[in-house]
């Protein structure tokens, strides 16, 4: 995706989004360091003066703070210990 798309999804979708779900400016936003992510035009966005929600960014090969991951685990091993097998023999 190309920076400029980027900037127009956060602009104009995100951020409404995180002023209306967080008016305290208590939001964080996560993003990954994808090219788009961390290009000129974005860093530059987001530092200009907002209180409607900070940026914490990704740290680089984090599989442990991949909390889909943990969901994942969790999920697992909540159904395998309610799976019964069918014997079909």
């Amino acid at each position: 995706m190309k920076a400029a798309n980027y900037l127009n999804i956060i602009a104009d979708q995100l951020h409404p989004y995180m002023s209306f779900v967080f008016p305290t400016g208590n939001g964080i936003f996560q993003q990954d360091s994808a090219e788009c992510h961390k290009s000129r035009i974005m860093l530059e966005w987001f530092e200009e003066p907002t209180d409607e929600f900070h940026l914490l960014s990704w740290p680089p090969n984090s599989p442990n703070l991949n909390p889909m991951e943990h969901i994942w685990d969790v999920m697992e091993r909540q159904l395998g210990v309610q799976t019964e097998y069918l014997n079909f023999a």
